[in-house]
């Protein structure tokens, strides 16, 4: 009797931790789009929310994950799931080209300041940044250079700071700058 009290209670265990494990996988980005923002974002209208823009004239293209209206502009949001609670210069750049592309395929204005919210890959607990975007005119140079990169114009490019951006670039075979010296 003692051995099936014990066997049930362990099936009642697992089956709990299953469905405990479920809810809160379903629980992700989608479900509750306020949990973590900032206060100046909450109860905000969502403009855009897993939208590609176009920016013809600068040629660039754009998915964005959310653009809240707030005082008649755009406030761009990335979200990103990590298991350290930090922001990367990627996560600017990505913001900035939206930015641009965003101003010029939807001719609204987009705010110069964005927010990359971190959900903690383990706790699932979301931090947002307040993160300063670039200008056109640098993320047009950063996009000029990486065509000439991509098309040998580059003599010798430099790798990154980062080894593990060097480990996950697509042109770490063409970089003059050998991987194996990182």
């Amino acid at each position: 009797m003692h051995e099936l009290m014990a066997a049930l209670l362990i099936i009642a265990l697992i089956t709990s931790a299953v469905l405990f494990l479920r809810s809160r996988a379903a629980h992700g980005p989608e479900v509750d789009a306020e949990d973590g923002l900032p206060a100046d974002l909450v109860g905000a209208e969502v403009a855009y929310a897993e939208k590609t823009f176009r920016s013809s004239q600068r040629r660039l293209v754009a998915k964005l994950d959310r653009a809240y209206r707030v005082d008649g502009q755009l406030k761009l949001v990335e979200l990103k799931t990590r298991a350290r609670d930090a922001v990367y210069m990627s996560d600017i750049i990505e913001l900035s080209v939206q930015r641009l592309a965003v101003q010029d395929g939807a001719k609204e204005l987009v705010s110069s300041d964005a927010w990359v919210i971190v959900q903690n890959a383990t706790t699932g607990i979301r931090r947002p940044h307040k993160v300063r975007l670039m200008g056109a005119t640098e993320v047009t140079a950063m996009k000029d250079r990486y065509q000439a990169i991509v098309v040998g114009k580059v003599g010798r490019p430099q790798p990154s700071r980062s080894v593990s951006q060097c480990a996950q670039c697509g042109h770490r075979d063409r970089c003059s700058a050998t991987f194996k010296d990182r």
